[in-house]
């Protein structure tokens, strides 16, 4: 996700939307202009679809998504999205707050990332905020996402007053976004989120997106375009004080690791970018570059 300057105005004390969808496999209970919360942003809850374990995405060739399990052969199709001109709620509040990234522009494809890192603490006051953690991959032109992420609160995808996972693509020009059922996850425990390139076949990839050792996490994305921009990423909604972070001075993601198709870690370092330093957040680089990196983010 390409920041906006919208997107980061620091603690405005608005107040979060916090809707609930019950996801079926057709979204019958969606309402079409719902705005619900993902990791892109603001959504309409109709273009947000939970993808059930052993389904894969696929973009077909005339640009809508296929939602398909590829051992039974059952599928379905979601039409591209149309615009009905429908006012959309701003981002009000926060956004992509601190975060480190790296865009590969050395022509070898990304084949891995990962980034390993515990489940922070819990803030000590709960308002209605809602925290992603995740590391993430985006095409060139930034217009899509896929993320394993870490979330306290709510979104499009369900949770509360805890700590959970799932995997996200989104897609921003059709404003539609896809997520794996989420995974409680607890204080303290192991994570490791990986990205990885499964095939490319000439300008298009597949990608699988996932937790270790979390079935249920697991997003396979058939031929979409190359993803290039590599992210670690704090991003929040709804905080209107310090103590809505989680309680602990730091999130460390280590053992952050990117290996190129040709089986070499790139030469590259990371770029932070802090946009809403509040509260003293901020990313800092504890080790550089493509092997065993790491990425601290403070709050």
């Amino acid at each position: 996700m390409l920041p906006n300057g919208p997107g980061y105005r620091a603690f405005a004390g608005s107040v979060l939307l916090t809707l609930s969808l019950p996801f079926a496999m057709h979204d019958a209970a969606a309402q079409a202009y719902a705005k619900v919360l993902t990791p892109f942003g603001y959504m309409d809850g109709a273009n947000v679809h939970q993808v059930p374990t052993g389904y894969e995405l696929v973009r077909m060739p005339d640009e809508h998504m296929r939602m398909e399990n590829p051992t039974t052969g059952d599928h379905i199709d979601f039409p591209k999205p149309v615009s009905l001109n429908k006012p959309t709620i701003p981002f009000t509040d926060n956004g992509w707050v601190t975060f480190a990234s790296w865009y590969n522009d050395t022509g070898t494809p990304v084949a891995y990332y990962v980034a390993d890192w515990n489940v922070p603490p819990a803030p000590s006051t709960y308002d209605g905020q809602t925290i992603f953690l995740f590391n993430s991959i985006e095409p060139a032109s930034g217009n899509a996402i896929l993320q394993p992420v870490l979330q306290y609160g709510t979104s499009a995808a369900g949770g509360g007053e805890y700590w959970s996972v799932a995997s996200w693509y989104v897609f921003k020009d059709n404003q539609d976004a896809y997520v794996t059922p989420l995974t409680y996850v607890s204080p303290g425990q192991f994570l490791g989120g990986q990205i990885s390139l499964i095939k490319k076949k000439r300008a298009l990839c597949t990608y699988k997106s996932d937790f270790y050792g979390i079935d249920a996490s697991i997003l396979t994305v058939r031929d979409i375009r190359q993803l290039v921009w590599c992210t670690g990423t704090l991003e929040v909604y709804g905080l209107d004080q310090c103590t809505d972070f989680p309680n602990t001075a730091y999130t460390e993601m280590y053992s952050v690791n990117i290996v190129l198709t040709n089986g070499y870690p790139p030469s590259m370092q990371w770029t932070v970018t802090n946009a809403a330093t509040s509260c003293g957040v901020q990313t800092g680089i504890g080790y550089g570059g493509a092997v065993n990196a790491i990425l601290d983010i403070y709050y």
